[in-house]
């Protein structure tokens, strides 16, 4: 089937609009085959070190991937995808603004109007892309990732760049909940404290929201490091305190953090959130001890289980979905999706429970934990002790 003029004029202005460099996004929606779990996919220029690449970033229902093209592969993708794959599109350029409306039977309609947009730098590592700069840090600073100018070392690209995901993907979740009074946060195991800092830094000095962020972490020296950064900041509701999890109790929280709090540490921190009746649980589940000792020989899936890395894989998948069922029990709306490459660490899962106090279809959730416990042979789940 031929494509329609408009759309062969469509995708020639982006090819146009790759080569002159002028590209700012590009925005596929409205999925026409809606079986698939595919839903969006942005298209922005990247500049690598293998030179200038298009990055196609994959919008699922349940997680994004990035994939990198060269101009010549990403105008060929593009052939593909447009008008067959999706249905309306936003092209923005550094002069225009282009939107393509496509309809079932394939005719098509441009709509373009001029603007004057601040064009769009390429490089991944420009501070001036990045919602915490390096420039002037001092948390940054004596925490080693950045040197006195500013600049972000060497070896600390990756950690720089996980920072500036984590605090984007967090202020998506501030914008779903009420912070027009003091919202007490909680980041339970917060380690040294580089996302503690930023989210802080970012939610106070930039968004202006009214905050008091307590990180909490065993290890004591840590704890005094961190303290210390915060007083040389003034940064005056950010406080760190030594102790264990188990032990920690606070009248409210409203937010409650917990990156890679190991094994049941995680269930813990959930617990506590749900049993605060906090707004929002975030958390990065680390190793999953617990079920994978539960997951016997006589599982009906044993098959799956049988080598130890899929034993691991299936663990996790396991118990990361208990957990989720079991904040949708508890009124949690709950999205888990990829925190950052798995070319950093595999352990880049984020689960993330919105509190909507609508604790519906709570029989109906406890019957899929059963019948995933019964399949796989496990005995308990801490989280589901812990709510009982």
């Amino acid at each position: 089937m031929s494509k329609h003029p408009q759309l062969i004029e469509f995708i020639d202005i982006i090819q146009d609009t790759f080569h002159k460099g002028n590209l700012i996004k590009l925005s596929m929606s409205k999925v026409s085959n809606r079986t698939d779990d595919l839903k969006m996919i942005y298209v922005s220029p990247v500049e690598l070190k293998s030179g200038l690449k298009f990055s196609f970033k994959y919008r699922y229902k349940t997680k994004d991937e990035v994939k990198n093209y060269s101009e010549k592969e990403a105008i060929e993708l593009l052939e593909e995808l447009i008008g067959d794959s999706f249905l309306q599109l936003l092209l923005n350029t550094t002069d225009e603004e282009h939107q393509l409306l496509i309809n079932k039977k394939g005719k098509a309609k441009r709509i373009t109007k001029k603007h004057k947009a601040a064009q769009k730098t390429l490089n991944h590592n420009k501070e001036k892309n990045y919602l915490i700069k390096g420039e002037n840090n001092i948390y940054l600073q004596k925490l080693g990732v950045c040197e006195a100018n500013g600049r972000v070392k060497d070896k600390q690209q990756d950690k720089f760049r996980q920072i500036n995901r984590y605090v984007e993907l967090m202020s998506h979740w501030f914008e779903k909940i009420d912070h027009s009074t003091k919202l007490n946060i909680v980041d339970m195991g917060s380690g040294k404290g580089y996302l503690t800092f930023a989210l802080y830094d970012y939610l106070k000095n930039q968004l202006r929201i009214n905050v008091s962020v307590t990180g909490v972490e065993l290890r004591e020296n840590l704890v005094d490091l961190c303290n210390e950064i915060s007083l040389d900041c003034n940064f005056n509701d950010l406080q760190f305190i030594s102790k264990d999890i188990r032990d920690f109790s606070a009248e409210e929280i409203d937010v409650i953090i917990a990156l890679h709090a190991c094994d049941t540490a995680t269930d813990l921190a959930i617990y506590k959130g749900i049993n605060a009746n906090a707004k929002l649980i975030v958390c990065a589940p680390c190793c999953h001890k617990q079920v994978r000792k539960d997951m016997g020989s006589k599982s009906q899936f044993k098959a799956l289980t049988k080598h130890g890395v899929f034993e691991e894989r299936q663990a996790e998948m396991l118990t990361d979905t208990i957990r989720s069922l079991l904040m949708e029990r508890e009124g949690f709306k709950t999205k888990v999706f990829e925190f950052i490459s798995n070319e950093h660490t595999r352990k880049n899962v984020m689960m993330v429970g919105h509190n909507t106090n609508s604790k519906k279809n709570r029989a109906k959730i406890n019957d899929e934990v059963k019948q995933l416990k019964d399949s796989f042979n496990i005995q308990r789940h801490e989280l589901e002790d812990l709510l009982s």
